[in-house]
């Protein structure tokens, strides 16, 4: 069996070594950007809160704020060094590729990135702020609306995270579509079912209880499906 061009059989050990010197490449500026974001965490975490929470900030107790500021500082570290991560697992993965597998990656990843950045922000300014306005607003005149940082803080971070991955449905769906998987005809006949299959998942996958984000996230699975059967066309 003819292998891939310029690639060189190596020892499983040395596999493992370079996997290992390449997962310490990546994680060790991911935990110094950790580090130094925590620095600045506070002040991050207090435009968080003013651009998506209409109430006072409030702890409920001793290491929850410490642990707010650790969870925030942390996912800004992924959130910067994930190209480095990715970097470094095609350095490690691309010597087995053939050509055509490169170029398909180097053009899918930073479509990939695009996606979730777009889903990222709309949860983040337009997603996020509805959900708490909606659901404080709602509870005033029965009770004094009191929010935990923590539980706040990882509910924006579940949304903002849930949208990014949401918005990677039109990459699925293509791939799907291109690898003979489905047929762009066939789902384009029977969109009925897959706009109510889209709702059901959205309902699933969103965390939020006033259903605002789930229909939310419908409504932009049902633009990305419409939108990828267009793509598919000419990609």
């Amino acid at each position: 069996m003819n292998g891939v061009p310029g690639d060189v059989e190596m020892p499983i050990g040395e596999h493992l070594k370079e996997l290992r010197l390449r997962m310490m490449t990546a994680a060790i500026p991911i935990v110094i950007i950790t580090a130094v974001a925590f620095l600045y965490s506070g002040r991050l975490l207090q435009i968080i809160w003013k651009q998506t929470v209409p109430v006072p900030m409030t702890v409920y107790a001793p290491m929850e704020l410490i642990i707010t500021r650790l969870t925030l500082s942390l996912v800004v570290a992924l959130f910067i060094g994930i190209p480095l991560v990715v970097y470094e697992g095609f350095m490690f993965v691309g010597k087995g590729l053939y050509a055509k597998e490169k170029l398909f990656f180097l053009k899918i990843v930073p479509f990939s990135f695009i996606l979730f950045i777009a889903g990222a922000a709309i949860a983040y300014f337009i997603a996020v702020p509805l959900v708490f306005k909606y659901t404080i607003l709602y509870s005033i005149g029965v009770a004094s609306p009191q929010i935990s940082v923590i539980n706040t803080i990882n509910t924006i971070i579940t949304l903002v995270i849930g949208f990014g991955l949401v918005f990677q449905f039109p990459l699925i769906l293509i791939f799907a579509i291109k690898t003979g998987l489905v047929k762009s005809e066939s789902l384009a006949g029977q969109r009925k079912i897959i706009y109510g299959a889209l709702l059901a998942f959205a309902f699933f996958v969103s965390p939020d209880p006033s259903a605002i984000s789930e229909l939310l996230v419908a409504a932009l699975l049902v633009v990305l499906f419409e939108l990828s059967l267009v793509v598919a066309r000419f990609f």
